[in-house]
């Protein structure tokens, strides 16, 4: 059982805002469907995920997660290289363009979250 909790604690950390409620989800592809380009980033992850991915937007939606009542953002699109992207998102740590920095997509909703970094610039290359 102590396991099972801390397995648990270890997720809850990592992934604060990729299980969320139906409401939540649409409100997060109302605001990406107006956006062209998406940042992926977390600024206290290791392992491949603290590097700055800029994704260009096709398709955003929202899914059922087969779990308890929680819904997940599945964004679609191609990176700066041409590669196809194909995941969902973490709000905590998904960010969108305002003025000359990036703004984490749960702060823009008004969720509760630490996207682990402050004054975020939006550095998008063209593609």
């Amino acid at each position: 059982m102590l396991v099972a909790v801390l397995c648990l604690s270890m997720t809850a950390v990592a992934d604060q805002l990729e299980y969320i409620s139906e409401e939540d989800a649409q409100e997060a592809v109302k605001l990406l469907k107006k956006q062209k380009y998406v940042l992926l980033y977390c600024g206290c992850c290791a392992d491949g995920y603290d590097s700055k991915q800029y994704v260009k937007i096709k398709t955003v939606s929202c899914r059922y997660t087969n779990y308890m009542n929680y819904y997940e953002v599945l964004v679609e699109g191609v990176d700066a290289n041409g590669n196809m992207v194909s995941e969902t998102i973490d709000l905590a740590y998904s960010h969108v363009k305002k003025g000359k920095n990036a703004l984490c997509i749960g702060k823009a909703l008004n969720l509760d979250c630490d996207p682990c970094v402050e004054n975020l610039k939006w550095e998008c290359p063209k593609f």
